[in-house]
């Protein structure tokens, strides 16, 4: 299970160079997509007028209500724990929260390539 951030989100649909997916997924193989929707949320109060829905129904993406409540970040680090996933993130301070506490994180290297780091390497 991969599950995106909101920055990830962001990314998507800001950047000059839009981010693919499948760079992402052949990182971990066929996996299933998610996002939480307080991630959706926060990019919708941050680019109001941006379709993001389309985009992920598009590509597959399963929106999942976490039930919990605290800050995105929190949320997605409990998230990510409790269910085993991996999460895709282009916010280096997440990143840096979640290898520490073990949980494997996909980024953009030196803004160019998506690669895996491991938790707790």
């Amino acid at each position: 299970m991969v599950l995106i951030d909101s920055s990830f989100l962001m990314g998507m649909v800001q950047r000059k160079r839009r981010i693919n997916l499948d760079e992402a997924m052949e990182l971990v193989g066929p996996s299933k997509l998610i996002v939480l929707r307080e991630c959706i949320d926060e990019v919708r109060r941050k680019i109001p007028n941006q379709k993001i829905l389309p985009i992920l129904e598009k590509l597959g993406v399963e929106i999942i209500d976490s039930n919990l409540k605290g800050p995105v970040d929190d949320l997605i680090v409990e998230f990510a724990e409790k269910n085993k996933a991996i999460v895709l993130t282009l916010d280096l301070g997440l990143k840096r929260r979640l290898v520490d506490r073990g949980i494997p994180v996909i980024y953009l290297r030196a803004g160019k390539k998506l690669v895996l780091e491991a938790g707790g390497i």
